[in-house]
């Protein structure tokens, strides 16, 4: 008799006494058998739980993030996250993660992430003014293998396509649009005595048509909104109580780019490159003087007023014509102005001409998922379902053809104040001009602003624009070289 296993010495042995090829006992063996067939199960359950444990979790871990650089201000974010949220239900492969700023800090972070050449940047917000300029110094990546020129022309409104344009790329898409209104204080209109423009009011139903014939048949002319004005500007020694007429936002580009528009001059060459001879034209310096005159000859207009402060004015009973952006009709409604929303005016031998223009989104050249993030630009700009989700939270006005015409035909639309949008419609569409494609638009900008601001208190008109061709082309030049 050999010496007595104890199980200890079974578990030792027994893979050594297998592996010799030796005989061994059947009870050993079935023992052994038994242990393999255990070790195997539990294989077995080891591979099914991390198969199972794949499907449940791997697609999550799999997904691909989209990182997006954009706005934190009011309810632009919660918004967003509707769109991000709709997206990824139908996209569970693609994650959106929202890197948002306030408004002035979004550019300078923009500003340093894209000169890191920082590739955990996939998406921009873009403010459409300066596609140029991020396109000039290869921050956008083009969106030409996403979006087919049919498309492009099919899907937005000429002017919101044209401002995602630069050099005959397509480099970023219009995500919404704006307009701009003239606002009327109907209470101070019949305290003067002065039969208002024909515009929306809370008294009436109107249809589109209506509404375009409106804006084709009686729209005011600038010269109408001087001679109204001048009447329902109130001033008592010295001091003004009722101005007759502001501007929103008093002396920047977006603004006042229609005075020119209007009389068919533009700010910069095509090149957009060169100020002399455009930024100074004939069209612009009569329209430089006209703005002068309204604070300095006429005197119907407020010196020293902000753009802040500026709705203000109208909103308190202080302006009685008020042309300004469509932000402002929730504002005034909610302010309880007995207000009506009129057609932007435009000069008499001119054309209408409005402001535009809003947010687009673009791919960062330096993005590792181009595709997917084309796919989420795709759905939110171009789809109906993820435009429809973004116009219902935010409200601003959209880029979409196809969504303006669901707004046209919607019956909510036909009351006021909410009108008013058919109004943008038809000026997004027939009369709206983008601001300049140039890639040194924020010089443009603030030179603009300041030479404004300069005329507004005083400067002779001529004088301030050769001086600001003069500055604009000497910094234009060092895109030249």
């Amino acid at each position: 008799m050999g010496n007595p296993i104890d199980k200890q010495a079974k578990s030792t042995l027994l893979p050594l006494t297998i592996v010799s090829g030796n005989s061994i006992p059947l009870s050993i063996m079935n023992t052994s058998a038994d242990r393999f067939v255990h070790r195997l199960s539990y294989w077995r359950c080891f591979c099914l739980i991390a198969t199972l444990s794949w499907c449940v979790f791997g697609s999550a871990y799999a997904a691909t993030v989209l990182h997006w650089m954009t706005l934190s201000d009011n309810t632009w974010p919660g918004n967003i996250k509707k769109v991000v949220a709709a997206f990824e239900a139908q996209n569970p492969d693609i994650k959106i993660q929202l890197d948002t700023y306030p408004f002035r800090d979004l550019f300078e972070t923009i500003e340093v992430r894209m000169k890191a050449q920082d590739k955990d940047v996939d998406l921009i917000s873009v403010d459409v003014p300066l596609v140029a300029s991020y396109s000039v110094r290869g921050y956008l990546a083009p969106l030409d293998a996403y979006f087919s020129k049919d498309q492009i022309e099919k899907t937005w409104i000429k002017a919101s396509w044209q401002a995602g344009m630069y050099n005959g790329h397509f480099m970023a898409a219009p995500q919404n649009t704006s307009t701009q209104f003239m606002f009327v204080n109907r209470k101070l209109f019949r305290d003067a005595g002065i039969e208002p423009p024909k515009g929306l009011t809370s008294d009436q139903t109107v249809t589109y048509d209506q509404v375009a014939q409106i804006a084709a048949n009686d729209r005011w002319t600038w010269e109408q909104v001087v001679d109204a004005a001048k009447k329902l500007t109130k001033t008592e020694n010295g001091r003004t109580d009722v101005w007759g007429f502001e501007f929103d936002q008093v002396s920047r580009l977006y603004q006042l780019q229609c005075l020119g528009d209007s009389l068919g001059a533009t700010l910069v060459g095509p090149d957009g490159l060169t100020a002399q001879g455009y930024f100074n034209s004939p069209g612009w310096l009569k329209a430089a003087q006209w703005y002068g005159d309204l604070f300095n000859k006429w005197k119907i207009s407020p010196k020293n007023v902000t753009p802040d402060e500026s709705p203000s004015l109208f909103s308190g009973g202080k302006v009685a014509i008020f042309v300004g952006g469509e932000w402002n009709v929730g504002r005034f409604k909610e302010a309880g102005v007995d207000f009506e929303v009129a057609p932007i005016p435009y000069f008499k031998e001119g054309k209408p001409a409005s402001g535009t223009g809003s947010w687009h989104v673009g791919i960062s050249k330096n993005s590792q998922h181009q595709p997917e993030a084309a796919k989420f630009i795709q759905f939110l700009c171009a789809s109906d379902a993820g435009a429809t989700v973004w116009f219902d939270g935010q409200g601003q006005s959209p880029a979409m053809i196809a969504l303006w015409n669901k707004i046209s035909a919607d019956p909510k639309f036909h009351t006021f104040p909410d009108d008013a949008y058919l109004l943008g419609d038809y000026e997004a569409q027939r009369t709206a001009v983008p601001r300049p494609l140039t890639p040194a638009y924020l010089q443009l900008e603030d030179i603009f602003a300041s030479t404004c601001e300069d005329i507004r208190n005083g400067v002779d008109p001529k004088e301030a624009l050769d001086g600001a061709a003069q500055r604009l082309d000497v910094f234009f030049a060092q895109f030249k070289r």
